[in-house]
């Protein structure tokens, strides 16, 4: 799938999630005291769900993410190449690393300038490591109902995909890419639209 179209959908499933489990803590909707501990709490979140959605196509210079990075994402496609590690469970793996290890950065950051109950928060909810796990899984998940499918066993190097018959499966950028990221869009707003009118 395209840059895009990944954010989209790693933020929309992400919703999803957070309306389900409240890793963010309670809904926007309905809340009567929005504070800004709270709004905090929601930005981390889909902040960090949204560089998880991107973060596997770090192994494409071309990709949304590749392009901000330049010569790092070169070097890791030339050293790994595109649809390898970082689309496996071993790169889960990694990446649920590096999220631990970039909230305790983002933690340590945040009680160096005295925004202690955001770093405590962070610390103890464990907010941005569970929404980019999350983004990461979502944009395996879609690169697996396209035509090269995904390699989730790497270093074994067959590719599985969603529906198993690649003939089901679309080409990267085809019309049934947008088709399938605007059908997740249009559920996710009916759902949080009817939840807004039964309060």
């Amino acid at each position: 799938m395209q840059g895009r179209s990944h954010l989209l959908v790693g933020l929309a499933a992400g919703v999803v999630i957070d309306s389900i489990f409240h890793l963010s803590g309670p809904p926007l909707t309905g809340s009567h005291d929005v504070s800004l501990n709270l709004l905090i709490d929601k930005g981390v979140y889909y902040f960090a769900v949204g560089l998880g959605a991107l973060l596997p196509d770090i192994d494409n210079a071309r990709s949304t993410l590749g392009q901000k990075l330049g010569v790092i994402s070169k070097g890791i496609q030339k050293l790994a190449g595109h649809r390898t590690f970082f689309h496996s469970l071993l790169g889960l793996a990694f990446g649920s690393l590096l999220a631990i290890g970039l909230e305790r950065v983002v933690s340590y950051l945040l009680e160096l300038r005295g925004y202690q109950f955001p770093a405590q928060f962070i610390t103890g909810s464990h907010t941005f490591f569970f929404g980019v796990l999350f983004g990461c899984i979502f944009h395996i998940a879609a690169d697996a109902l396209t035509l090269g499918g995904v390699p989730l066993l790497w270093p074994y190097k067959q590719r599985y995909g969603f529906p198993p018959n690649s003939h089901w499966r679309f080409r990267t950028g085809s019309w049934p890419e947008f088709v399938i990221v605007w059908v997740i869009m249009i559920l996710v707003a009916v759902g949080v639209y009817n939840a807004v009118i039964a309060i």
